[in-house]
């Protein structure tokens, strides 16, 4: 595969033509894509390498053992490359996501005959042994799809469902799939009480923008995710028809498989490495059973290391989004919301707060525990204080926290299944307020330096590092 070459005159955004060619093309012009030649095998050799590289680089394996395609995984090393991928500022990821989810805009329909995606189709029986999936860990069950978006139409609002689930391949044609409460649990529930396979497709190989509006809260039932991708777009997103069941599907994926989900069909799918960095367990799991596939020419498939960055972030963003439009309806005082990636980006949050009145900060601490399942231990700070730079954080929570005073426990609340720690989905919630009340603000101020020509400094910083 001959990677495009960034325009001219973009030495550092994103090329309007976006998708996954785009970006990985972006990233080697940045120097974040690595390469490797040397034949791989996709039985943990690939993710072995992945999490070496994890934060790090963008790799693309050009020859992995027993498949004709190339595969690509990491190509989203940290929230900086979200950020640039956005078109907004590191800090400024979760209120750029809000705007996409208030102001969805339509995609743009593209003819079959223009359509990238659609211009080889897989013409014999084999299917997913063409495909270099991956076994991740060691004790997963198999080779696994996990980065692949599932496309399923609500019947009752016809809005476009995106979803990213892991999906054990069987055979060449059948995906036991791991369907988590959200929306595309409820259109398949909807589905089988009327005793209906339901039609789906499943993309492989997309940018990191669909990957983000795949993951658009689950109670905005009304949202087309394919709208949202389309609003994070500097263009509007070019969509195609797939040719077998008619559902939209992004017209420069790189991969392309039509299939339906078989009504009340369930087979065993785990154990399988997760978010948390333990397995999730074995258990029933709906199926897909494919009927039919189209690739690009010289198509590139795409792997997400399980437990990496990008797992963490692409997640992480929308949940953040979530997060802070619910504390801020509540709570105008919030200024910013983030879900670290000491936490997998699901389980500890930290808010900055502006000042406010007396036991504010609190209310905030209590509605963020609330807010979300996931979420046990939470943090709220002043906003003087840098959420995104864990060293301030620890630093806010060292000099501005009396446990016996600002240290919240809840006992008994409902919490992530898939936490080690838990007892089924039950677990206890922590809330620290390291807040400074307004009467103590003088004794709390950080040490800042003054200097009487600042214009000066950046000369300074500049002969210092070069010299």
């Amino acid at each position: 595969m001959n990677l495009p070459a960034v325009p001219a005159g973009l030495p550092a955004a994103w090329p309007v033509e976006q998708n996954l060619r785009s970006w990985l093309s972006h990233l080697n012009r940045q120097g974040r894509l690595g390469q490797v030649r040397s034949c791989v095998e996709p039985d943990q050799e690939v993710s072995t390498v992945l999490e070496s590289l994890d934060g790090q680089r963008a790799v693309l394996f050009r020859d992995v053992a027993g498949s004709e395609f190339p595969l690509v995984g990491n190509t989203v090393r940290s929230r900086f490359d979200l950020a640039e991928a956005m078109g907004c500022l590191p800090d400024e990821t979760a209120t750029r996501y809000l705007a996409a989810l208030a102001r969805p805009r339509p995609w743009v329909p593209v003819s079959d005959q223009s359509a990238p995606v659609l211009a080889n189709r897989f013409d014999d029986e084999e299917l997913l042994s063409k495909l270099p999936l991956t076994v991740q860990h060691e004790h997963d069950a198999g080779r696994y799809l996990t980065s692949a978006l599932i496309v399923a139409r609500d019947p009752r609002t016809g809005a476009t469902n995106l979803s990213i689930n892991r999906m054990l391949a069987v055979g060449e044609r059948h995906l036991h799939t791991l369907v988590l409460p959200g929306r595309l649990h409820r259109i398949l529930a909807a589905s089988e009480r009327r005793g209906l396979d339901l039609d789906v497709a499943v993309v492989l190989g997309v940018d990191p923008l669909l990957g983000l509006a795949s993951q658009a809260p689950a109670t905005d039932r009304e949202l087309d995710d394919l709208e949202v991708a389309s609003a994070l777009r500097t263009t509007p997103l070019p969509v195609v028809c797939c040719p077998t069941n008619g559902l939209p599907v992004p017209a420069e994926a790189e991969f392309v498989l039509a299939g339906r989900f078989r009504a009340d069909v369930r087979e065993p799918e785990g154990p399988f490495g997760e978010f948390p960095r333990t397995y999730g367990p074995s258990a029933p799991a709906p199926v897909i059973e494919l009927t039919a596939g189209w690739h690009r020419d010289a198509a590139v498939c795409q792997t997400i290391l399980s437990g990496g960055r990008e797992h963490f972030l692409l997640g992480g963003i929308a949940r953040e989004a979530a997060l802070l439009r619910t504390l801020r309806w509540a709570h105008p005082e919030v200024v910013a919301v983030r879900l670290t990636e000491a936490g997998s980006c699901r389980l500890h949050a930290v808010v900055a707060v502006s000042p406010a009145g007396a036991g504010s900060s609190m209310n905030v601490l209590l509605s963020t525990l609330g807010a979300t399942g996931a979420v046990k231990h939470a943090i709220v700070v002043d906003d003087d204080v840098d959420i995104h730079d864990d060293e301030q954080v620890g630093w806010a929570v060292a000099t501005r926290v009396q446990a016996d005073r600002d240290v919240l426990v809840v006992p008994r609340a409902a919490g992530s299944g898939l936490d080690p720690s838990s007892e089924g989905r039950t677990t206890a919630k922590l809330g620290i307020d390291a807040t400074v009340a307004g009467d103590a603000r003088s004794r709390h101020a950080r040490m800042r330096t003054s200097p009487r020509r600042p214009e000066w400094i950046e000369r300074f910083l500049a002969e210092a590092t070069c010299s």
